[in-house]
């Protein structure tokens, strides 16, 4: 017998055997839960080549089989969104945060850009008072040595094309238009103090307050005291007022440290006499530190401070100081 004759012999036995087997009262009698105890789950998935059955996977049939519109039916929006804690979600964003940030930002850019432009007129006018008083630029102090090196090389760049001048001695502009910010909260304070004190004494004891020598006396030295108040308590407490503040400019001592409260006192009285003989304020443009008369009587200086961003030079400015070999000077 030859091995063709015998392996069609044993199909036909396997063949018999199969069809007396009950298929269906086979499996009844197999223990599903002993059988699948008995898989090694990772030995399994081991053996599956995942790249291969993806590759067997018709994607376009499968989504071509999903019905988007009964799925999305099937969806409970309200459900989902009752289930949904905004606050947390917002918490977790920090969503105030964010918008604080920006805002905070966009403020802060945009304050940049008015004193980047008062700083460079500050440089473009007192250019021309050295060059009319026949000063040299170079030979000039930059600002307070606590602050400032005499042997300054040249300024260091903080951003493309401008140029810090942080710590520097302030010019004319920007300290008149401190004042002005200052003078209007003073005089206008000043009013709404005096309508809301007046206003309380004509209900209250049901008075009727004239003006008069007297009343004109009284106005005058409540008037020199919130003057006095609102000038020394800011630049005490912080080295500037709200006009400053909104300038970018502070109160030093000589040295460059913070100013003490017996010279912000001292600044503050003397302030109403410069501005009242206008030559004490005359110094601010012809010193060659820029003080006027109450920074000399103090013993203080105005410098450029913007807090935590760098004082700088507009990028144009910067740019022809550099071309006409005046980059390395305030003025």
């Amino acid at each position: 017998m030859t091995e063709q004759s015998e392996d069609k012999r044993r199909a036909r036995l396997i063949n018999a055997v199969l069809e007396r087997v009950d298929v269906d009262a086979l499996i009844g009698q197999v223990e599903l839960d002993d059988l699948l105890a008995r898989i090694d789950v990772n030995e399994l998935l081991d053996r599956v080549d995942v790249d291969r059955l993806l590759d067997r996977v018709d994607v376009d049939r499968l989504l071509d089989g999903v019905d988007v519109n009964r799925l999305l039916d099937g969806v409970d929006v309200n459900r989902l969104v009752a289930r949904v804690d905004v606050e947390a979600l917002t918490s977790r964003a920090n969503v105030g945060g964010l918008v604080a940030q920006s805002t905070s930002q966009v403020a802060g850019s945009t304050l940049d850009i008015a004193r980047r432009q008062a700083v460079g007129l500050d440089t473009l006018i007192m250019g021309l008072v050295d060059r009319l008083l026949g000063r040299e630029p170079s030979a000039q102090p930059l600002g307070p040595p606590g602050l400032v090196s005499e042997k300054t090389e040249g300024r260091p760049a903080s951003a493309p094309g401008r140029t810090r001048v942080s710590g520097y001695y302030a010019g004319p502009l920007s300290r008149l238009l401190a004042y002005l910010i200052d003078s209007f909260v003073v005089f206008t304070g000043a009013g709404l103090i005096t309508t809301i004190i007046v206003g309380s004494i004509n209900v209250v004891l049901e008075a009727d307050l004239q003006w008069d020598w007297r009343a004109g006396v009284l106005g005058f030295v409540a008037f020199s005291i919130w003057f006095f108040l609102y000038f020394w308590a800011g630049v005490a407490i912080s080295g500037r007022t709200p006009g400053m503040s909104v300038l970018g400019i502070k109160v030093v001592e000589k040295e460059g440290t913070p100013v003490r409260p017996r010279h912000a006192a001292i600044r503050a009285l003397v302030m109403p006499i410069s501005i009242a003989t206008v030559v004490g304020v005359l110094g601010i443009v012809f010193d060659a530190r820029q003080r006027a008369l109450h920074d000399v009587a103090a013993k203080t200086a105005v410098v450029y401070d913007w807090g935590d961003r760098p004082a700088e030079l507009p990028a144009p400015l910067s740019k022809w100081l550099t071309d006409h070999g005046v980059g390395d000077v305030t003025r």
